[in-house]
């Protein structure tokens, strides 16, 4: 738990009211909701990977026993937070789909070690890849219509 709220915490640290005005000011597709709205998504997308992350570690009783379903949840928040910062921080929307793209990965592949100690916990994964994939589409969307940004 500890370690999404530090990872939320450094991601917010990235956001500042200079890329808030930057992401106000770029083009919006149809389906991009505010940068308000983005930022508080994020948190409660997490809640659902925490909690999976904690069936995970208690069905397997160790974390020897969940060292690659937990491996691979931690890389998740530390590859989040490098998305944060490439895309608020940096400003750079086609860096930050590239990072994306990486994340939907690694969160495909977490459910798929999470259902291997609870299906419970990969399945309240769906919530979370629906967000990145959500996020996917905003993130692309935004490089496409924002040439340069």
């Amino acid at each position: 738990m500890a370690s999404a709220v530090v990872a939320c915490g450094l991601g917010l640290m990235v956001v500042s009211g200079a890329s808030l005005e930057w992401y106000a000011g770029l083009a919006k597709p149809p389906l991009v909701p505010t940068g308000t709205a983005v930022m508080a998504a994020w948190p409660v997308a997490l809640i659902t990977v925490v909690a999976g992350a904690l069936m995970v570690s208690k069905s397997a009783g160790s974390f020897r026993a969940a060292s690659s379903a937990l491996g691979l949840y931690f890389m998740l928040l530390g590859v989040g937070m490098i998305w944060n910062l490439a895309f608020f921080g940096l400003e750079d929307t086609g860096l930050a789909f590239c990072i994306m793209a990486g994340l939907l990965l690694l969160a495909f592949a977490m459910v798929r070690e999470f259902d291997r100690h609870s299906r419970t916990a990969a399945l309240i994964q769906l919530p979370y890849l629906g967000w990145l994939l959500f996020a996917s589409y905003m993130t692309a969307s935004l490089w496409g219509a924002n040439p340069g940004a």
